[in-house]
């Protein structure tokens, strides 16, 4: 959440960010009428509380008991929709964010040849049934539309990225977790997944429980530091983990549903860095070169994208996806995206760290490392031979242990 002393003194600057990532903010000035209200109200108790002490009469000890219930009562439903309003406001674009709808997200640079085929390409669907290594059909049969099995040499080919990715991120200093697949509500808000609606949130809850799926082991490596104090000596800290993630992709229907390209359950390595606030632009750096030098080593034609401001979300303030090139479809889709959210999810979850003394609340910044199911339809589309079997990219050789997925 933002600072409310920063809501006060930068009203038109926050209204101004928030329509431009494009939320409802006509809530502000009921917001700061509350934040008014609470703190005459603070003053009031104290002023209550100072005199019962003074007081030795007990009628008016009794006189003021009642008062000072009646204004801890009104301050604490005031806090209650105060504390609502507070956890509905974004965070702000960075200075260096264009301003505008999604459609103008800006294509910093595109990397890598794409490839050219004798023969028409096949989709990874094609591909995955001839190699025999994705069973679409069976994952609706058993669960719903939106599941899937991946088996025989495709296991190998998503074990070879997690295996890809971790001994790239160990290198890079990245501390390695497997995490929950679910937080309790407080991590999820604390996160910022608490979107526009319902609709728009993509999360499932566990009915009856205070839990829910993650999405992103974003929220479980965030969350792992709530209500505590960080030492500032040990920033940056680097995390990595691996989790299932799951979202309902609600107002998606129609959207690429043939295939495993947007589905309700996924398996993913995520970055995650608590760092001090001057380092913010430097580790988002840090991410994004990561990114980009798998997808390198990969071998795969990418774009990277820096988000407008409406397609930045809730928490964070600058956002970069690397699109791949999938030769089915003609043309990049995402497959991995890194933010900065600077301190927005630390305030929201009591995350401090002490620098020279101070206490103040760390940065933030999260990366896809792969998502790994978009990961293999780009290997599996441009790598394919024309038979429908594919080769394995050079460096996914020594943890694959093959040359080639063949046709069965």
């Amino acid at each position: 959440m933002l600072d409310i002393k920063f809501i006060r003194e930068n009203t038109e600057a926050v209204k101004k960010s928030a329509i431009g990532k494009g939320f409802d903010i006509d809530f502000l000035d009921e917001l700061l009428r509350l934040d008014k209200e609470r703190r005459v109200l603070l003053g009031e108790i104290e002023s209550l509380n100072a005199d019962r002490k003074k007081n030795t009469d007990k009628e008016k000890g009794k006189e003021i008991k009642e008062l000072l219930n009646k204004k801890e009562e009104k301050f604490k439903s005031t806090s209650e929709r105060y504390n609502d309003l507070m956890l509905r406001v974004p965070n702000l674009s960075a200075s260096d964010v264009k301003v505008g709808s999604p459609e103008e997200n800006e294509v910093v640079k595109t990397v890598g040849k794409i490839p050219k085929f004798d023969f028409t390409p096949k989709d990874h669907v094609e591909i995955g049934q001839l190699t025999d290594i994705l069973d679409i059909e069976r994952g609706t049969k058993v669960a719903q539309s939106g599941f899937y099995y991946i088996k025989n040499d495709g296991v190998l080919l998503e074990q070879s990225l997690i295996n890809f990715a971790i001994k790239k991120l160990l290198s890079k200093g990245f501390s390695i977790w497997i995490t929950p697949n679910v937080a309790k509500e407080k991590n999820i808000v604390g996160c910022g997944y608490q979107a526009r609606s319902e609709k728009e949130r993509q999360i499932y809850h566990i009915e009856g429980e205070d839990l829910d799926l993650i999405g992103t082991a974003e929220i479980t490596l965030v969350g792992l530091h709530t209500d505590e104090v960080i030492d500032g000596e040990k920033l940056p800290i680097k995390y990595a983990g691996l989790s299932s993630c799951y979202r309902t992709e609600a107002g998606s229907y129609g959207k690429d549903v043939r295939g495993i390209l947007r589905v309700h359950e996924f398996r993913k390595v995520e970055m995650v860095v608590f760092c001090k606030p001057e380092d913010d632009l430097k580790i988002h750096n840090e991410l994004l070169e990561i990114e980009e030098e798998l997808w390198k080593e990969l071998g795969i034609s990418y774009q990277v994208i820096k988000m407008a401001s409406g397609d930045l979300g809730s928490a964070a303030s600058r956002k970069y996806d690397i699109e791949a090139w999938m030769p089915s479809q003609n043309k990049y889709r995402e497959v991995t995206s890194t933010s900065s959210t600077t301190d927005f999810q630390t305030r929201r979850l009591n995350i401090k760290t002490k620098i020279n003394g101070q206490n103040i609340f760390p940065h933030t910044l999260n990366g896809t490392v792969f998502a790994l199911g978009r990961a293999m339809i780009a290997i599996m589309e441009n790598y394919q031979n024309e038979g429908g079997s594919f080769k394995v990219p050079e460096v996914l050789k020594n943890f694959i242990g093959k040359d080639k997925i063949d046709i069965k």
